[in-house]
């Protein structure tokens, strides 16, 4: 163990010594470069490098009482890592700097405050504008998928449908959509409305209606894709002792927008009749013209000298218009609520009609 100790000291006398040489090099460093800081950066490093050679110097294994003394052979020394290597002399840096130190040297204040730039950019806006531009790509598809509906939009449409009131007669079917309003239109033989007096929901929580509880339009709509229900209305008058029973159907591929509901009868707004006697039995196919469908067979003419429209169906003319025919004298016809009428009459070339008082002159060609 005493040659473990003489063989330390002598190790320390001559780091010491070593030391003592390099104090001048190091002021003149210092002169040399007029840099004060980094000769306290230096001297801190040659104090660490004192410390790990102090260490050197200690005991590297304790005695044991109780095992012989032993002298440590060479190979039982630890091996002292080699001391840092420094880059040579650049930009004025002297080369025993540590690289960190002539890396800061080096750098220039704009340097420092681009890289400053770009790293707080980084944290703050982690996303490329393209990635940005992605994101709110698909988060439109997301909205778009969550909120359009599965299926193919409804075909609207607007008809009109006669309704029996006799025992045993099949209640008219309403085609309801949800987010799609229908009104239903309550009329007379005659075309005139037939206000209604009350009516009774079978199914409240799945259809919503909406009445001013003074005219004969009903505003309904459903509040579910597939959620049946029935509907009955009472008509005011002593014609409609009978309530109209109507079935509602939503969820379907065509959707009534609107529909006029006509009932056989005279309602309280009921225009004078031109013939005598009660409104004859309803001609489907009157009713098909006045919705603008041809009659199933019928050739369309060409009318002139007013608004109107013509099928020829063998000897019968079929009229379409909102005008009101004069001459000749018409076999049967049918009024809507917006004023349209059709007319079923004898084959004929000229027609006399009124428009607000004034008489008109209707050609009709194509025969």
């Amino acid at each position: 163990m005493r040659r473990i100790y003489l063989a330390a000291s002598s190790y320390i006398a001559i780091v010491n010594l070593g030391f003592t040489l390099l104090l001048p090099g190091l002021s003149l460093a210092e002169d040399n470069m007029g840099n004060t800081n980094t000769l306290q950066q230096q001297l801190q490093f040659m104090e660490q490098m004192r410390t790990q050679q102090a260490a050197v110097a200690q005991p590297m294994v304790q005695p044991n009482p109780a095992s012989p003394q032993v002298p440590l052979t060479a190979q039982q020394v630890p091996v002292q890592p080699a001391p840092t290597q420094f880059s040579p002399n650049q930009a004025g840096v002297n080369q025993n700097t540590p690289i960190a130190t002539q890396q800061m040297v080096q750098a220039s204040p704009a340097d420092i405050e681009q890289g400053a730039f770009q790293g707080l950019t980084k944290q703050l806006l982690p996303l490329s504008p393209a990635q940005i531009h992605r994101l709110r790509q698909l988060y439109d598809q997301a909205q778009y998928a969550a909120a359009a509906d599965p299926s193919v939009p409804p075909q609207p449409t607007a008809t009109s449908r006669y309704v029996s009131l006799a025992p045993g007669a099949t209640p008219p079917v309403i085609r309801l959509g949800a987010g799609f309003v229908t009104s239903m239109v309550f009329l007379d033989s005659t075309g005139a409305p037939w206000p209604i007096d009350s009516y009774d929901l079978g199914n409240p929580t799945a259809f919503d209606i909406q009445w001013n509880r003074k005219d004969n339009i009903l505003m309904i709509q459903a509040k579910s894709y597939y959620t049946y229900g029935n509907l009955a209305v009472r008509l005011k008058g002593k014609e409609a002792s009978t309530p109209v029973m109507i079935t509602l159907i939503p969820g379907q591929q065509a959707i009534d927008y609107r529909v006029d509901l006509r009932i056989q009868g005279l309602g309280p707004n009921a225009s004078a009749p031109t013939t005598e006697g009660l409104p004859g039995q309803p001609n489907p196919e009157l009713l098909n013209v006045l919705d603008g469908v041809p009659p199933a067979g019928s050739q369309h003419l060409n009318v002139s000298g007013g608004d109107a429209e013509a099928w020829l169906k063998g000897d019968k003319l079929f009229i379409r218009t909102r005008l009101t025919i004069l001459s000749p004298s018409w076999i049967a016809n049918m009024a809507s609520a917006d004023g349209t009428k059709a007319y079923e009459m004898q084959k004929t070339p000229l027609i006399l009609v009124s428009n607000q008082g004034k008489v008109m002159q209707l050609k009709i060609e194509g025969f």
